[in-house]
C-alpha cells in the first residue's frame, strides 16, 4: 500500500478541459494509479474521494449539465454523454484507470466502459439506475427529494441545502437522457464488460427495483455485488464509512476483494 498523505495537506485542484464543444470542470488530487469519479451529487462522495486521494491520483469530473456547469442541450442520450466524458477523461488521464460512478453517473460510467474498454481497468458502480428503475424523482423540492433518496432523511440534512434551480435543471437533463427508464440496450451488452466490477446498492434504495442487483451479478462476468444495510439511494450520505471501506478495499484488491460473483450485505 502507498503511503497516505496527511489530511491537512489535501486540497483538490480545480481545472477545466475543453472537448466536444463542452467546457468540463474537474477536481484532481493525489498521486499513484489513477481513479476517475463521475458523480451527479458531489457532496455525497466527498469522504470517498478524500480517502482514495490518500493513495491514488483521483480525478472527479463534473458531468456536462450538472452542478455549476452550463445547461446541456446537446447530449442526446446517456451513451452520447458517456462518449464525451470518455474523450475528456482520455485527455486528462491517458493511461488506464479505475472508473467509479454514482447514481446517474454510474449509468454514464457503464456506457463509458462499453465505449472505451481499453481505458477502464476496473469499474465501481454505486446505486446505478440503468436497469429497472422504479421511476424518476417525482419532485424538484429538496426536502421531498430527500425522502426518496435517503432511508433516514432526518439524519442527512445536507441535501436540503442544494440549490433548487440546479436540482430542477439536472432532473430535466436526466429525464431527457432516459435516466428514469430501463436501458434495454445496456442490459443486453453487460456481458461485454470484461474488467473487474463492483456494484453497490443500499438495502432501502427506493429508486431501483431489487432484481437489478442480480442482473448485474449474472451478466457482468467478473463482478461482485454488495448491499449496504440501512441505506437508501445515496449510500455516501447515510453510510459513508461503509461505502469508503468497501470501495477502497475493492480498488486495492479487485478480484481478491471477495469470492467473484458473490453478493454480501455490509452491516453496521
Amino acid at each position: 500500500m502507498q503511503e497516505a498523505a496527511h489530511p491537512a495537506l489535501m486540497t483538490f485542484r480545480e481545472d477545466f478541459i475543453d472537448t466536444c464543444g463542452f467546457r468540463i470542470k474537474y477536481l484532481e488530487l493525489g498521486q499513484g494509479a489513477p481513479v476517475v469519479i463521475l458523480s451527479s451529487i458531489m457532496w455525497e462522495i466527498s469522504m470517498l474521494r478524500d480517502a482514495l486521494a490518500r493513495m491514488y491520483r483521483v480525478v472527479v469530473l463534473e458531468l456536462p449539465g450538472f452542478g455549476s456547469s452550463p445547461v446541456n442541450n446537446d447530449s442526446s442520450s446517456t451513451k452520447d454523454l458517456a462518449n464525451i466524458v470518455a474523450q475528456a477523461t482520455e485527455i486528462i488521464v491517458p493511461e488506464k484507470y479505475t472508473l467509479i460512478g454514482t447514481s446517474f453517473g454510474a449509468n454514464v460510467a457503464l456506457w463509458q466502459t462499453l465505449q472505451a474498454p481499453e481505458q477502464v481497468e476496473a469499474l465501481v458502480l454505486i446505486s446505478p439506475t440503468a436497469l429497472h428503475p422504479r421511476g424518476d424523482l417525482a419532485t424538484d423540492n429538496p426536502m421531498e427529494m430527500a425522502k426518496q433518496l435517503l432511508a433516514h432523511p432526518e439524519n442527512s440534512p445536507g441535501i436540503s441545502n442544494i440549490d433548487p434551480d440546479i436540482i430542477a435543471r439536472e432532473h430535466e437533463l436526466v429525464r431527457r437522457l432516459g435516466g428514469g427508464t430501463h436501458d434495454a440496450e445496456m442490459e443486453a451488452r453487460l456481458s461485454q464488460i470484461q474488467c473487474p466490477a463492483l456494484v453497490m446498492f443500499g438495502s432501502q434504495d427506493q429508486l431501483v427495483a431489487t432484481e437489478a442487483a442480480s442482473i448485474y451479478r449474472r451478466e457482468i462476468p467478473n463482478s461482485n455485488v454488495s448491499i449496504v444495510y440501512d441505506a437508501g439511494h445515496l449510500i455516501g450520505a447515510e453510510r459513508p464509512e461503509a461505502l469508503v471501506n468497501a470501495v477502497v478495499d475493492y480498488v486495492e484488491r479487485r478480484e481478491t476483494f471477495i469470492v467473484s460473483r458473490e453478493s454480501r450485505i455490509i452491516n453496521p
